[in-house]
């Protein structure tokens, strides 16, 4: 009799969760979890963005520096819409005067660049040029005399140089 009293005694205090505490406690570390790999994600996509956002936004202000470069120095100039040759003391490739071009196609910029300046200015071999990005626009336009050219042989006052959203104007030294 003693030990069936203290049996009871022992079954009515044990404590316990029931089935729905339990459920609660996972529904809402459940949902803790969700909302924390939510913005990890959020913050993990916004950092990738940035990068990239960042990277490209280098490699077009490393092309218009380089590009103000070779045409500041440049001795004659051609230019069309969307196609630079230049003869310029400035190459990235060859030490001297070279022959370079900017040709863009098909929403792919190119460099093309020869190390001798003789010849057709407008001359480039298909299979050297070199892709130095994709951009949605790129585009020139000289400024010289009071007026726009689209197409222009010689060293304007100012080269208008265009490249996506961006727009770079370079003042030549005539």
């Amino acid at each position: 009799m003693v030990r069936q009293k203290f049996t009871s005694m022992l079954l009515k205090s044990k404590k316990g969760f029931t089935l729905l505490e339990v459920l609660l406690v996972l529904v809402l570390i459940s949902l803790l979890f969700g909302t924390l790999s939510y913005t990890y994600y959020s913050a993990l996509n916004s950092s990738l963005d940035l990068a990239r956002d960042s990277q490209k936004l280098r490699q077009e202000a490393y092309l218009l520096w380089n590009l103000k470069r070779k045409v500041v120095s440049a001795k004659i100039l051609h230019m069309e819409k969307d196609r630079l040759f230049m003869i310029t003391s400035a190459g990235d490739y060859y030490e001297g005067m070279v022959k370079c071009a900017y040709i863009y196609k098909d929403g792919v910029l190119y460099y093309y660049e020869f190390p001798y300046p003789y010849g057709d200015i407008k001359f480039y071999e298909e299979d050297k040029l070199i892709k130095l990005g994709k951009f949605n626009a790129f585009s020139f336009r000289a400024y010289a005399g009071g007026n726009f050219y689209d197409t222009f042989d010689g060293i304007p006052e100012l080269l208008y140089v265009k490249l996506d959203t961006r727009q770079l104007v370079i003042k030549l030294l005539s």
